[in-house]
């Protein structure tokens, strides 16, 4: 019995993150706000701020994840000059908060 009792711990810790669909996103619009959205998916799984090059220049955007796994959010730690992995979704910002544009994951494309 002891041995499903991390099985469960996990299971329900899995379920409270549940990934908004396909349908929730195709409500995205460009220009909503960072609340319009968290209101429509939920809060993200993992928050990228803006990534800046040497010149000072933006090199990426602000964005937001949904669908993280352990080697997703590993990567986005590691790599933080990268844009969004392609095996999740991932929503971009501008320097406003405005929803810039959005990428669904390679897997739902």
């Amino acid at each position: 019995m002891t041995v499903r009792a991390p099985a469960y711990a996990l299971a329900a810790i899995l379920a409270g993150c549940q990934v908004p669909n396909s349908e929730q996103f195709s409500q995205l619009r460009v220009g909503m706000g960072q609340d319009e959205v968290i209101r429509l998916l939920g809060e993200p799984s993992s928050r990228h701020p803006a990534s800046i090059n040497a010149t000072g220049a933006q090199a990426i955007p602000a964005y937001w994840q949904y669908g993280d796994n352990l080697s997703t959010l590993a990567t986005g730690a590691m790599f933080q000059d990268q844009p969004a992995s392609d095996r999740v979704w991932a929503i971009y910002f501008d320097g406003d908060g405005r929803v810039a544009r959005w990428q669904r994951p390679a897997w739902d494309q």
